[in-house]
């Protein structure tokens, strides 16, 4: 679900360690290792396990002679003209008004999730370290998802806080009512992620934003994919109101510019006064030159539609390939990934056969939780027409099942 995609077993967070699948092979599984299993096998790699597309990135920067911004240091929440273009954007995109002020700005939304709970803990006075006995009062956990984002749980770590996982029904949804009482008296916010990395799938973020309100937990909604959304209208948690929410809005997935490293956060007044206050004091601010880019992205909506239309005919695109080739999968509801149940059940063993066999790198379900190991998580980021032969060369090798 921002930096090229986690590599969530990549350099900065190793995966899990590889269980003893073939020969005795006991390596970490992080993306690095797979790229070297793909070259070992003869074949350039086809990297399907980052969220990044394959086409050009934006031309971001003022051509010569266009106005420049006033030298200094560039406003942490944003310049006026950047929040202003992030509200208007809201209001376009989700008939969502909310006054310049409930919108700030971030570099780019990966930071902002891995720092939130940090300062959020230290604003609502939780993130004590505890050992032994917990005080009832102290909001000392971070709610996320049983399957998501690597860096949902990054933050929780650096702020010192307890990560709970949140269960999920049949479906691959948040079951908030299984969540045990003890833990939401303890949550200092959670996490929603919808449509969802990596399962495609879309929460109600209305009833989320109710249970937060209910039970006293912020509720951190992380909307970059919310442009991609397939079978439902668009939506973002600040439809049913600002109390006690924030979205965060991804430009590297809305306007594909990864490298911009620009973002927003919008909700809460209070919750986004008192983050800006912290985030600059953290020295946290997006370069001029980035925000200035920024508000031209986003007054460019057809860049928007252009980019929702490929990542479509990619997704479904892939379904076909997938299915094509034996491995049995639908079309998520939202997102740019596809998530698979891996053939025996083992996404680890079958993304290491993937890049043996056809050079394909895939990510294994393992780096988004516990539950994920039985699943694989697709990319469609490249065309149809790359992806096809490497999967036309796993339907024809022999499976990594028997």
């Amino acid at each position: 679900m921002r930096q090229p995609e986690p590599a969530p077993g990549g350099s900065s967070a190793a995966g899990p360690e590889g269980e003893a699948g073939e020969a005795g092979e006991a390596a970490p599984l992080t993306r690095e290792h797979l790229l070297a299993m793909a070259r070992h096998g003869g074949r350039e790699p086809l990297d399907l396990s980052l969220g990044v597309a394959c086409d050009a990135e934006p031309d971001w920067f003022a051509a010569d002679g266009e106005e420049r911004s006033d030298p200094g240091y560039p406003k942490s929440a944003g310049s006026g003209a950047l929040r202003a273009a992030a509200a208007a954007s809201l209001r376009r995109r989700f008939q969502v008004s909310l006054p310049d002020e409930s919108v700030a700005v971030c570099v780019g939304t990966k930071e902002f999730i891995a720092s939130a709970a940090l300062f959020l803990s230290r604003e609502q006075g939780g993130g004590a370290r505890h050992s032994g006995t917990h005080d009832s009062g102290t909001r000392d956990t971070v709610l996320i998802p049983s399957l998501c984002y690597p860096t949902y749980a990054v933050g929780a770590e650096l702020a010192g806080l307890r990560t709970v996982r949140v269960p999920m029904g049949d479906d691959l949804r948040m079951r908030l009512d299984r969540v045990p009482a003890a833990d939401a008296r303890r949550a200092l916010c959670l996490w929603v992620n919808s449509p969802a990395n990596p399962t495609g799938v879309v929460d109600a973020l209305d009833a989320i934003a109710r249970w937060g309100r209910t039970h006293g937990v912020l509720v951190l909604s992380d909307e970059a994919y919310a442009e991609q959304t397939w079978k439902h209208r668009a939506a973002t948690i600040l439809s049913s109101g600002v109390d006690g929410v924030l979205a965060v809005h991804s430009l590297s997935k809305r306007s594909h510019a990864p490298g911009l490293r620009v973002g927003f956060y919008a909700g809460d007044p209070r919750l986004v006064r008192a983050l800006a206050d912290r985030r600059r004091d953290a020295g946290l601010m997006a370069a001029t030159p980035a925000q200035t880019a920024a508000v031209r992205l986003l007054t460019e909506d057809h860049r928007v539609t252009r980019q929702r239309r490929r990542t479509r005919h990619r997704v479904t695109s892939l379904v076909e390939l997938l299915n094509a080739a034996g491995l049995r999968c639908a079309p998520p509801e939202g997102g740019m990934f596809v998530w698979l149940k891996a053939p025996g059940g083992d996404g680890d063993r079958f993304v290491r056969w993937a890049a043996r066999t056809a050079g394909l790198v895939l990510a294994p379900g393992s780096w988004y939780g516990p539950a994920g190991r039985p699943w694989v998580r697709v990319a469609a980021t490249e065309e149809p027409e790359t992806v096809r032969p490497r999967l036309e060369l796993l339907a024809a090798s022999p499976s990594p099942v028997g």
